[in-house]
């Protein structure tokens, strides 16, 4: 940690007493880094006593040193703070950038806490987001501290510091501002101190002469989607600092999103065994820009990480993120690539990129070595769009061109050249002493204590985040009761979004029940048990005596289903909210609450099966089993089928989703089934459709059925023939696969998506069924009933994957044999 004098040190211009540079001659430039550089000047200056009484203080740049400086200054009080920014609002670089991500810890990363998306700064705090948010959310605090500190900063808008001019001990600062008849005028004020927080100007749009490149800070400069059917996108990058970086990855990235890839990076599981080899890399380094020499970090990194990189599939996983067939040219002055000055995140992601283009295929990286690029006229066999350019002794003809070679450094600092001459290398100086901290400076406990202190006291509030995350802690309510007949709701979660509390854990709900489950009816009654029992965080404040019984039975002890838990249950009191009412009858409240829920199944099952048919991905292994490309085509074609009349019907819909989840298909179970047909037994819900579906594309033509008996139904040659798809784990409080062959199933045929096994183990596990010499239960013997029964053994899952063609065949033998089977138990039950 730099001390308060370290830090004068670094900062003051010593032939000007009075006057301090903030933060631009350093290398590592990010948000969150100008604001640490802004509060530790800001305490410096007060701890060392380098603040006279009632100062009046210039600072010059809105950006994020010079708001934070400002901020910081008037918190301490005992000055008089002006802040001069040219353009017509502070930090006007992040204005309007929706697409640049800004992350305060994410370039400290391996080190602890590098992924931690608050700042967590005593003033003007923010968490990552777009450039916009963060903007939005820091200026709103920064209003915050002006209303708190009164008339002790006062913010200066279009107002352009001409010149800075040392005047007895004091410095005469020159302006140009709007006039009050309009137009410009020419003014001057006196200040005790100056602190210089220019920035770096703004980029050159044509750093490469005769090409124009949109600025980083506008989203039209960051690379975008293909979009002209190009087989080999070609990409020019220019520049090898953080910003060259990151418009490379995010040029090689399908997504387009730099801050997906370096996450992706620092969260994979086992990354942190690099962390020790970085840091010494990164050491390595240092020490040679230190004597003035360069430094090869890929060949660094080979040496050092090569093998572990790969191991940990983070090559891979770059492989994977590729945009096809990009062409990348990364233009650098030095022969070094990667340079120490940058993010080491990002310069562990295009190594990771170097080696993904090095991988077989149409990626290709390839580094150029020049002083200048120069635009050539384009030949004929040229893209249209295009552009040639000559780079050294390198040709490249480029679809898209990005120079990130830096601001106008010079023009900035221009006005302010008799002032700075010198400072150069009396920074340098410093930066030899303090290398890691003039890179990556940290904020000192006592800096941040100070300035917490100093919030209090002016009762500044807390962050929006702060507040957000307190709103979100408060818990929602809501109530349901009988009046007149009727059934009303009422809360701050409105009767047609009640599926979110099946997704949003934000908040609790604080559902009020006033009537009794017999009062409100069993429909009704049995609705609420559903929403409430698979709910993320929903509490009943109900008569507890009487409502207990009912989520347990439906829950913890439900016959068809294990590992369900009842709701928290409280006694009732409490003041629920009235907004959102909605009174209707029990029973067709009931069937809101139930459609408004099957919709949400529905819509769960369908995101899952979309990718899972059209990209062959199955998070979690839910499906499991994997499906050939041409039976997931057919699959495809047969769900879009299901999931029209799904919409369409709710009734059809309500139907297959309680049979899929329980084995009773009778009246008496209907309650029962709806239940548990929620969000804790959407696995159960996928795998029964996965293989309801895989099944469908050979025994044509087989679909969903509203009737009983089960929940499908098949078109076999004109013949009917029923079905249940059936991924219950408990018939009667035992295991599926135990009393699957005593059940008393109601259709022809049954698949049993859960069930990995056999039948004819299943049956060898059940020593009260009958079996033939092979172990496979006869048809006519007791509890089989003559059903044809379907599990996701290994035979079907071989044929799944080999081809739909397969499967089909497989299918049709187990129906074949299973006919020739019941015909010749038939005949043998009639023989004499």
């Amino acid at each position: 940690m730099l001390s308060p004098a370290d830090i004068i040190a670094g900062a003051r211009i010593a032939a000007h007493p009075g006057v301090y540079v903030l933060g631009f001659y350093d290398t590592r430039i990010t948000f969150y880094s100008q604001q640490v550089r802004a509060l530790e000047l800001a305490h410096a200056l007060g701890h060392e006593h380098l603040l006279p009484g009632n100062a009046r203080v210039a600072v010059i740049g809105g950006g994020a040193a010079g708001i934070t400086l400002a901020a910081g200054l008037a918190l301490q009080g005992g000055t008089n703070v002006h802040l001069f920014e040219k353009a017509h609002h502070l930090l006007p670089l992040q204005g309007d950038s929706q697409r640049r991500r800004l992350d305060p810890h994410i370039y400290d990363w391996p080190n602890p806490d590098a992924d931690h998306e608050r700042a967590e700064l005593p003033v003007l705090d923010w968490r990552s987001g777009s450039a916009k948010d963060v903007r939005d959310a820091v200026l709103r605090e920064f209003d915050e501290v002006r209303s708190a500190t009164e008339d002790r900063l006062t913010v200066r808008e279009r107002h352009r510091v001409t010149a800075v001019t040392p005047q007895a001990g004091r410095f005469m600062v020159a302006f140009e501002r709007e006039a009050v008849g309009g137009g410009r005028e020419n003014a001057s004020q006196e200040f005790d101190i100056v602190v210089l927080a220019i920035g770096f100007g703004i980029e050159n749009r044509f750093a490469l002469p005769g090409t124009e490149t949109a600025s980083y800070w506008r989203d039209a400069g960051v690379p975008g989607a293909e979009i002209d059917g190009n087989a080999r996108p070609a990409f020019l990058v220019s520049g090898n600092g953080d910003g060259g970086l990151i418009d490379l990855i995010a040029a090689a990235s399908a997504t387009f999103r730099h801050d997906d890839i370096v996450r992706g990076i620092a969260q994979r599981p086992g990354v942190q065994a690099l962390r020790n080899s970085l840091l010494a890399i990164d050491a390595q380094a240092l020490d040679a820009e230190a004597i003035g020499l360069g430094f090869d970090f890929i060949a660094a990194y080979d040496d050092a990480i090569g093998d572990q990189v790969e191991a940990l599939g983070l090559v891979d996983q770059m492989r994977e993120q590729l945009r096809d067939g990009v062409q990348l040219f990364f233009q650098t002055r030095e022969p070094e690539l990667l340079s120490v000055k940058t993010a080491r995140l990002n310069r562990l992601a295009v190594y990771l990129l170097t080696k993904a283009c090095g991988r077989q295929g149409a990626e290709s990286f390839t580094h150029i070595v020049c002083d200048e690029v120069h635009q050539i006229a384009s030949e004929h066999g040229d893209a249209e769009g295009s552009r040639r350019f000559k780079c050294g002794a390198t040709t490249v003809v480029a679809d898209w061109v990005i120079a990130r070679r830096g601001p106008g450094r010079d023009s900035i600092r221009q006005p302010f050249a008799h002032l700075l001459a010198g400072y150069d290398a009396e920074h340098a100086a410093w930066v030899r002493a303090f290398p890691a901290d003039s890179i990556a400076p940290k904020l000192n406990p006592a800096t941040h204590d100070h300035f917490k202190r100093l919030a209090a006291q002016a009762k500044l509030p807390p962050p929006r985040y702060h507040i957000g995350a307190l709103l979100a802690a408060m818990p929602r309510s809501a109530k349901l009761w009988l009046t007149g007949g009727d059934a009303r709701w009422s809360g701050d979660v409105a009767l047609a979004d009640i599926a979110t509390l099946w997704t949003d854990d934000t908040s609790l709900l604080e559902l009020t029940i006033i009537d009794a489950p017999d009062q409100m009816g069993t429909g009704l009654a049995y609705a609420v048990a559903r929403l409430a029992i698979h709910a993320l965080r929903v509490d009943l404040l109900v008569d507890v005596a009487r409502w207990r019984p009912l989520l347990v039975a439906l829950s913890s002890e439900a016959p068809s289903a294990g590992g369900l838990r009842p709701p928290l249950l409280r006694a009732l009191g409490g003041h629920p909210s009235i907004l959102n009412p909605a009174t209707m009858p029990p029973i067709e409240m009931a069937t809101t609450i139930n459609r408004v829920l099957d919709n949400w199944l529905l819509e769960a099952v369908d995101r899952h099966l979309t990718r899972y048919i059209r990209l062959g991905e199955d998070p979690g292994h839910t499906v499991s089993f994997v499906a050939a490309a041409d039976l997931r085509r057919q699959m495809e074609a047969i769900w879009q089928n299901w999931i029209q009349r799904f919409r369409a019907e709710p009734a059809l819909l309500a139907r297959f989703l309680g049979l899929a989840v329980c084995a009773k298909d009778d009246a008496g179970a209907a309650g029962e089934a709806s239940v548990l047909a929620g969000r804790l037994l959407v696995t159960p819900l996928i795998r029964a459709c996965a293989v309801a579906l895989a099944v469908a594309t050979a025994w044509q033509v087989t679909a969903p059925r509203g009737a009983h008996p089960g929940n499908l139904g098949r078109d076999a040659n004109g013949t009917e023939r029923t079905g249940h798809t059936c991924a219950a784990a408990l018939i009667d409080s035992e295991e599926m696969a135990l009393v699957a062959l005593r059940h008393a199933w109601t259709t022809e045929f049954v698949l049993l998506p859960m069930q990995s096994v056999p039948m004819a183990l299943i049956a060898g596990a059940n020593s009260s069924l009958g079996k033939t010499g092979d172990g496979i239960p006869l048809l006519d013997q007791p509890g089989t009933s003559g059903k044809l029964m379907v599990t996701v053994d290994a035979q079907f899952r071989a044929a799944a994957q080999t081809s739909a063609g397969a499967l089909a065949a497989f299918l049709l033998g187990i129906e074949e044999d299973h006919f020739a089977r019941l015909k010749a138990a038939t005949q043998s039950a009639g023989a004499p």
